[in-house]
């Protein structure tokens, strides 16, 4: 623990986990620890809009439908121009009930990425699972996408 001596100024840093918040506002709350009797918490908020990274589409993959009908979604990735990045691989939490495929790749001059994901469950149920996604991108080297499964 860091101490900032009294009628001094200090800094405090604070890293706040933005992942699901793309292109929306945040606001999270910091308690600092004082010795003022009175007073020996502060609570400061800390609020800001987060850039996309990336435009995804969907975001979140549902496959829902009758048992034993093709059920298939394509999720298309779009970088954004000042943040180029490519992807490496790509797994699967689970994939116990889905079938990936990166079917297109956004390098060589390409500006988007496609992965299809189909269900393989053949019985009636619900399922959740999630691809992850790696990339060669120093800000964000993994994008996950979850999916969830309503077979009827």
């Amino acid at each position: 623990m860091r101490q900032i001596p009294p009628g001094q100024e200090g800094s405090i840093e604070v890293n706040v986990n933005t992942d699901g918040y793309g292109g929306g506002k945040i606001r999270e709350s910091v308690r600092i620890r004082t010795n003022d009797p009175n007073r020996p918490w502060i609570e400061v908020a800390v609020t800001g809009m987060v850039e996309k990274f990336a435009e995804i589409r969907p975001e979140r993959v549902h496959l829902a439908g009758p048992a034993g009908s093709p059920l298939v979604a394509e999720v298309e990735i779009i970088p954004r121009k000042d943040l180029p990045f490519s992807i490496g691989e790509v797994k699967a939490k689970n994939g116990t009930f889905i079938k990936y495929e990166l079917t297109e790749r956004c390098t060589e001059g390409k500006n988007r990425c496609v992965i299809r994901v189909e269900n393989t469950r053949s019985e009636k149920g619900f399922y959740a699972d999630a691809l992850y996604i790696r990339t060669d991108s120093k800000i964000r080297p993994m994008i996950p996408i979850y999916i969830t499964g309503m077979i009827q």
